[in-house]
């Protein structure tokens, strides 16, 4: 043990740094994380919050299946920060097909200072947990 504690004091200019960065990684993932939803969470935002939802898959994906409260907007961010400032009291959930392309959008938009949740793995988690879809 103490040749351990004796390593750490001799090389503390390698050790800090690496314990920074430890510390920083998990800082943001666990920001990154706070902001994506399960399904059921999503429900219960849905539900009790009056969470404004909005797809930004294409138009025909949308009309193949979706979440009955949701907003096609598509991919387009200017038609999503049009459908936000609608509803600026309203928390918004952000969904695409399978939780990537929403996660960036979500970042672009809370670099304008909106918080935006997304629904972890999209539509596709959706659906995996049984939950409806209507055309």
């Amino acid at each position: 043990m103490g040749y351990f504690i004796q390593f750490l004091l001799d090389n503390w200019f390698i050790v800090l740094p690496l314990l920074g960065s430890i510390f920083i990684f998990f800082k943001l993932e666990n920001i990154r994380n706070s902001f994506l939803l399960e399904p059921q969470q999503m429900t219960f935002f849905l539900n009790r919050k009056n969470a404004l939802l909005i797809d930004i898959r294409n138009e025909k994906d949308f009309l193949n299946g979706h979440i009955s409260q949701a907003v096609c907007v598509g991919p387009d961010i200017e038609l999503c920060k049009k459908e936000i400032k609608k509803n600026p009291e309203r928390p918004v959930i952000i969904v695409c097909q399978n939780g990537n392309y929403s996660s960036r959008m979500a970042n672009d938009l809370k670099k304008e200072g909106q918080e935006i949740f997304t629904l972890k793995g999209g539509i596709n988690s959706w659906t995996n947990e049984k939950l409806p879809l209507i055309s």
